[in-house]
């Protein structure tokens, strides 16, 4: 990140508390937001609308999605938007990563239209051809 010339801050200490798959278990979910709010989710939300919120495990973005009105970005995502000089398009209220976020559902969106359309014509291809060899 330095050499990126990113100005940046790393937390001292805190865990995001989801640690892969343990927040997502309904018995430690609590614990998990627990953990996160000791001192990494609080951070994120005292962050200023101009703050880039950057972690690189899918643990750590997934609990500031779901615990927060921000979305954390990998780093890859930022070297990006750097490299295509993003900015979020919208009024001063916006933050930065709003319009990766806003492409990044998007496509998951048509990957899931793509997706139903694939299932629903192999489902026909199965029906015909199931007819064909039942008339026989």
């Amino acid at each position: 990140m330095q050499k990126l010339g990113l100005d940046y801050e790393v937390l001292a200490s805190g865990c995001c508390g989801m640690a892969g798959s343990f927040g997502f278990e309904r018995d430690k979910y609590g614990i998990s937001v627990e953990i996160g709010e000791r001192k990494f989710l609080p951070a994120v939300r005292r962050a200023p609308l101009s703050t880039v919120i950057m972690a690189d495990g899918f643990s750590c973005r997934e609990q500031v999605a779901q615990e927060t009105d921000r979305h954390a970005l990998h780093l890859a995502e930022v070297i990006q938007m750097g490299l295509h000089q993003e900015r979020a398009r919208g009024g001063d209220e916006v933050y930065p990563e709003k319009t990766l976020v806003m492409r990044r559902k998007s496509s998951r969106r048509k990957a899931r239209g793509r997706a139903i359309a694939a299932l629903a014509a192999v489902g026909v291809g199965g029906a015909f051809t199931w007819n064909l060899l039942r008339n026989r």
